[in-house]
């Protein structure tokens, strides 16, 4: 028991001493710690501050810019920049306290860290680029729409946005390093039956359509505005033509007959 009790006091007389040796090793790396973070705050401060005299946060904020920053929860770009240099200078402080405790593995941490953020930038760079040109375009052709009366023109700016932002973010991931095969593979298979589909449905959808219009163009070279027809239980004379319908005049009434008739019903043409 006497040689337990001596073993742990020599453990701990150890620990006090080493941590006495190592005192100012401690306090001189806090100290470079709290140096590293007020200057990251200045500089930070500085980076927004700096942003909003040169009216930078101005003209990205015409530009739309800021718009889509603040999606992600960040105001301005001077903001997003100076957020940037504050981590980078909490990188570089904890490097240097990591050294001077002899942390060696963190030390190559950082420095992966350091070696693989010019990648991350660029990416994400592409993705706000990404964002920014698919809102564009989902502007541009709701404008467009609106301006030619197309009643659809806001639906097809979203699925533009859609498609832009799918496939600029796959290149995100791509500058990033990831892998993307097995997205871009299953994204093909999605896009191709959701067009498939589309294909389907609006064939069924416009078979009248489409029958209408064959048959106006078969049978624009029997049928004149002017001649006295009957079709079906109506009869009157053809007052014009177009490629989805026939307009006779019945007495004083415009009938309007669907040009599919033309071929498939009986027709006499009266003197």
């Amino acid at each position: 028991m006497n040689e337990i009790l001596s073993r742990i006091e020599r453990a701990t007389q150890n620990t006090l001493n080493t941590m006495v040796d190592r005192l100012p090793t401690f306090l001189l790396a806090g100290v470079v710690m709290l140096l590293g973070w007020l200057l990251a705050r200045l500089l930070r401060w500085s980076m927004v501050r700096m942003s909003m005299i040169s009216r930078l946060d101005g003209f990205s904020s015409r530009g739309g810019v800021t718009a889509m920053l603040v999606r992600f929860g960040i105001p301005t770009v001077g903001t997003l920049l100076g957020g940037l240099i504050y981590w980078a200078v909490i990188l570089a402080s904890i490097m240097l306290v990591a050294d001077i405790l002899g942390m060696q593995p963190v030390i190559d941490g950082i420095q992966r860290i350091f070696g693989y953020l010019p990648t991350l930038v660029a990416a994400v760079v592409v993705f706000i680029c990404g964002i920014w040109l698919a809102d564009k375009a989902r502007f541009v052709m709701g404008t467009m729409g609106e301006a030619i009366g197309l009643s659809g023109g806001k639906v097809l700016g979203r699925i533009i946005f859609a498609i832009i932002l799918m496939f600029l973010s796959i290149t995100a991931l791509n500058v990033a390093g990831v892998d993307t095969s097995l997205i871009t593979s299953n994204i093909l298979i999605v896009v191709a039956s959701l067009f498939i589909s589309f294909s389907i449905a609006y064939g069924f959808a416009a078979k009248d359509i489409l029958t209408n219009i064959l048959s106006s163009y078969y049978g624009k070279d029997r049928f004149k505005p002017g001649m006295r027809v009957r079709i079906g239980q109506d009869e009157g004379v053809i007052d014009r033509i177009d490629s989805i319908s026939l307009t006779m005049r019945v007495g004083e009434k415009e009938v309007l007959i669907p040009t599919s008739r033309l071929i498939t019903e009986r027709i006499e043409i009266l003197p």
